[in-house]
């Protein structure tokens, strides 16, 4: 008899041990839903709303790309977070945000912008996705880490996928994508 209630009792112990350890690596190594967080607003407000893309808010303000952020849709945009904005030099930062450079702003974001929803579970290593500009996102994918190479061949870390607005999806990466700028020889 007291051996079966030892038997017993280290069963349910054993069983609660496998119970712990599977939370636990269920969050240490939490796996990519396509469901993610939902904003129930648009990629715009849902832009505004975390801390750490107030720098991307500014410059949505600034170029004039806040309404079309808060339109129709849907559209996928890998936004980088402040952090990733503090890699520019300031000189360059300040220089998008000059009233001359408008233009040039709405490329740079363009650039960050891929027409139709993508969720991370539609994403596929090697895939190549064309932004607004016109030039290729290269995703890779392996288990839970995706990445996104631009065209200067800079890897931005997906630090949050999945995050749904009402008008498309974003994710939140951790640097700024820039496309490749010809700017052909110099002219003496």
């Amino acid at each position: 008899m007291k051996f079966n209630r030892r038997l017993i009792f280290c069963s349910v112990l054993l069983l609660l041990c496998r119970l712990v350890v599977a939370q636990t690596n269920s969050v240490n190594n939490p796996t990519l839903k396509a469901s993610g967080v939902q904003t129930g607003t648009s990629l715009g407000l849902s832009a505004a709303k975390p801390a750490e893309h107030t720098t991307l808010l500014q410059l949505l303000k600034v170029s004039g790309l806040l309404s079309q952020a808060n339109g129709k849709g849907p559209n996928t945009v890998f936004a980088p977070t402040n952090a990733a904005f503090s890699e520019l030099s300031e000189r360059k930062l300040n220089e998008l945000l000059l009233p001359s450079s408008k233009n040039r702003l709405i490329q740079f974001l363009a650039y960050h912008v891929v027409k139709g929803r993508l969720t991370s579970d539609q994403l596929r290593d090697g895939q190549n996705l064309t932004n607004l500009s016109g030039q290729i996102l290269v995703v890779h994918k392996q288990g839970n880490d995706i990445t996104i190479k631009d065209g200067r061949g800079t890897v931005a870390e997906v630090i949050q996928p999945d995050i749904r607005a009402t008008n498309g999806v974003f994710y939140s990466i951790n640097r700024v994508l820039q496309r490749v700028v010809n700017e052909g020889p110099i002219v003496r």
